[in-house]
């Protein structure tokens, strides 16, 4: 059964917000990040920064058992009751703990994979690699990913132009080392996906983000992305089309056979 450490508590309304309007982390992507294994296989998976679990769900429905890790006892405690609700058969697949990137509550050698989704740009690079370089097998994957907006997309640049007037923040993928515990380097792929969502839930998403809801006249600026959202919204399917790229990074081992 899933193992749970650390007594819960009841998740924030901020935390339930990321929960249900943050894109989820494709079967695909995931798959690719553990290292495309054969049908049947089963990792012993870390998911490093795991949030609210949005990936660590996505692991276990592939079958991989997976240890779901964060700082914030608020986001895992969603991850808690997502588990409750879970059919026994993926649920059973997890377990919860509290840690970080540069102190990770697992033991040597115990995980064959490491997935950090949007999350690796808040580590400190040093001791987080030395930490993933202890936890992970010999031959094991190391796999780093983001959402990140489709900017040659003209309905991105019309929604930058909303939330961004300022600059064009940092690249959080800049963040992924050259060189991993002197294991290899990366190796990139980018997968296109339409985050298709309500008007409303298109509010909602801008609202979780920290450079939005920290801004003077926000009320303003949601009323700014209702306006681009019902000017855009499918007329067949009442969605909104937000044009993303997940960025997926995985280490490449020279003595394991990857397939592409």
């Amino acid at each position: 059964m899933n193992q749970i450490h650390n007594a819960p508590t009841g998740p924030s309304a901020s935390a339930v917000l990321h929960d249900e309007v943050r894109p989820d982390w494709s079967a695909e992507v995931v798959s690719w990040l553990l290292g495309s294994p054969p049908y049947g296989q089963r990792l012993a998976v870390l998911d490093l920064g795991a949030g609210t679990g949005l990936g660590t769900r996505t692991i276990a429905r592939l079958g991989h058992p997976v240890t779901a890790v964060d700082t914030s006892k608020d986001m895992l405690s969603v991850l808690r009751t997502v588990c409750a609700e879970l059919p026994p058969g993926v649920a059973d697949h997890i377990t919860i703990a509290s840690g970080s990137a540069e102190n990770i509550p697992m033991a040597d050698q115990s995980a064959d994979a490491i997935v950090c989704l949007q999350a690796w740009h808040w580590v400190d690079p040093e001791p987080a690699t030395a930490e993933c370089d202890r936890v992970l097998r010999q031959n094991g994957m190391m796999g780093l990913a983001w959402h990140t907006w489709d900017r040659t997309s003209e309905w991105v640049k019309a929604l930058a132009a909303i939330v961004e007037p300022d600059e064009t923040p940092a690249d959080q993928t800049l963040s992924v080392p050259e060189d991993f515990a002197g294991r290899g380097t990366f190796k990139r792929r980018d997968f296109p996906f339409n985050y298709e969502l309500p008007v409303d839930q298109l509010l909602q998403l801008a609202s979780s983000w920290d450079f939005v809801a920290q801004r003077a006249g926000l009320n303003d600026v949601l009323a700014k992305i209702r306006r681009l959202g019902e000017e855009t919204v499918s007329q067949d399917t009442g969605l909104v089309r937000f044009p993303h790229i997940t960025s997926a990074f995985r280490l490449q081992r020279p003595d394991r056979n990857i397939s592409e």
